[in-house]
C-alpha cells in the first residue's frame, strides 16, 4: 500500500532559500531511493512556508529512507534554520503520482 505525506515546512527569518536548497537536494537524493514514488518541493504562495508532497512504496519504505545517511545530513544542516515543521496530512494515495 503506497504512503504519502504533505508536510509544511517554515524556515527563521532571511534562511527560506537556504531551506529550499536542502529540501531540493533532498528530492535529487530520494530520486535514487527504489521505494520513494514522488518527492515534489514547492513554494507556498500564501507565506513564508515550503510543501513537500511525498509518496512511497509503503510506509516502511520511508522509514527506511529516514536512516539514509543522506537523509540524516540534510535534517541536521535544516534543524537550526527551521521555525517550524508540520505534518498537514498522511494519505494512502491511488492511481497515478
Amino acid at each position: 500500500m503506497a504512503y504519502g505525506i504533505i508536510g509544511k515546512l517554515t524556515a527563521i527569518q532571511g534562511e527560506r532559500e537556504t531551506l529550499l536548497a536542502i529540501l531540493l537536494e533532498a528530492a535529487t537524493a530520494m530520486e535514487q531511493e527504489a521505494g520513494c514514488e514522488a518527492y515534489r518541493v514547492s513554494v507556498s504562495l500564501d507565506d513564508d512556508a515550503i510543501v513537500v508532497y511525498e509518496v512511497w512504496a509503503s510506509e516502511a519504505a520511508h522509514q527506511q529512507s529516514l536512516a539514509l545517511p543522506v537523509t540524516k545530513r540534510l535534517i541536521d544542516q535544516a534543524k537550526p534554520i527551521l521555525a517550524s515543521v508540520e505534518r498537514l496530512v498522511t494519505i494512502e494515495p491511488k492511481g497515478k503520482h
